[in-house]
């Protein structure tokens, strides 16, 4: 699967966060995107934690994007949260490191490898403000 309910979700609440511009608490956040709080709350510590987001305590604390938003690529909100470098497949880019060391009987390989690469280059050139975009676009 390339992305999982954290890497989406999370990808939600920033886009969301990046309509304001000042602190904005995980109820209201969880409230524009009908999301879990709890769950939501844990992404924005961790996002927070790699400087996406800052975060803010006391009575008009919350969460605010720590850059903007086409500075934020996708893939890198991917790597972060999801703790690995491939988005679709296990596969190596190089045959010989194959993590399952079946690379010598794996027919699949070539091809995987290409879909990975075209992927990951496609989410390295996509960034935050392109996802806004493109949820304006009718």
């Amino acid at each position: 699967m390339l992305f999982t309910k954290s890497t989406a979700y999370a990808l939600q609440a920033l886009i969301e966060l990046s309509k304001f511009d000042k602190p904005v608490d995980v109820n209201k956040i969880s409230e524009l995107t009908d999301l879990p709080k709890p769950f939501l709350a844990k992404l924005l510590q961790n996002l927070s934690k790699k400087g996406f987001v800052r975060s803010f305590k006391g009575i008009h604390g919350g969460f605010i994007l720590a850059k903007k938003p086409e500075e934020i690529k996708i893939a890198d909100v991917f790597r972060v949260l999801e703790d690995k470098e491939s988005f679709i497949f296990y596969c190596s880019s190089n045959k010989k490191d194959c993590t399952r060391d079946r690379s010598h009987v794996c027919s699949l390989w070539p091809f995987f490898a290409k879909v990975e690469k075209e992927v990951s280059k496609i989410l390295e050139e996509y960034t935050l403000a392109d996802v806004i975009r493109m949820r304006t676009v009718k």
